[in-house]
């Protein structure tokens, strides 16, 4: 694998907050649908129920519902950034910063997701284009993306 280049800083945007609840709460659809115009879109066919509402074509909120549907709570899932540094230099960078992490493909679409927990709880995801050498079996993985704090 080619060195990392480290004191060259990656590019990074925000890419999406993930909040674990349900997106038919009152509260939820007015202040996402009514306020911020977001609107419910394509999701990946992840192995858990969920939604993805969109301002124009960037999916700026996803939605993990809860395995029970009597669970009214909203918690913070993780806050997710994307880079344009290739994914294998994503996690070479993450590994070399010795942080503990775990690495998922987005099912049909290939991205490539880094979960990075920080203490207290809080979850980062760290986004990178799709990589083939990282497609493996096609099922999604990660413990991470339904943890919420």
């Amino acid at each position: 694998m080619p060195a990392i280049d480290f004191s060259a800083p990656a590019q990074w945007r925000f890419d999406h907050l993930n909040l674990h609840g349900h997106a038919d709460g009152a509260a939820l659809a007015a202040l996402f649908g009514e306020v911020m115009g977001l609107r419910p879109g394509y999701r990946p066919p992840f192995p858990f129920p969920g939604q993805w509402l969109y301002r124009g074509g960037d999916a700026w909120l996803h939605l993990v519902h809860p395995s029970s549907p009597h669970d009214e709570r909203l918690r913070m899932g993780h806050i997710a950034f994307r880079t344009d540094e290739p994914a294998a230099a994503l996690i070479q960078r993450v590994r070399a910063a010795g942080l503990q992490h775990e690495i998922a493909v987005v099912p049909e679409r290939g991205e490539v997701q880094v979960f990075v927990p920080l203490p207290g709880g809080l979850v980062i995801e760290l986004d990178a284009a799709a990589d083939p050498a990282l497609a493996g079996d096609g099922v999604y993985r990660s413990a991470l993306a339904r943890q919420s704090v």
